[in-house]
């Protein structure tokens, strides 16, 4: 079994379903939740710049914004 990012409990992406899509949800936790969130956007900016700097809408696959989040002041 796949390990389960150490954020999980309280991430948005793993505990919702995503609005009216579920099935990309779904698609995400496998991806990202369930062992590849080293991957993840959610869980790049958490832990570089702290859980408060992640927004909610941040989707995992939203790479390019790590770097302007985790760099603004």
């Amino acid at each position: 079994m796949a390990s389960l990012c150490k954020y999980a409990a309280t991430c948005p992406v793993f505990t919702t379903a995503l609005g009216p899509l579920p099935h990309i949800g779904l698609r995400y936790r496998r991806a990202y939740c369930r062992g590849g969130w080293g991957e993840c956007a959610r869980f790049k900016v958490a832990e570089a710049a702290g859980r408060a700097a992640v927004p909610a809408g941040l989707l995992p696959n939203e790479l390019q914004a790590v770097r302007e989040l985790v760099t603004a002041p």
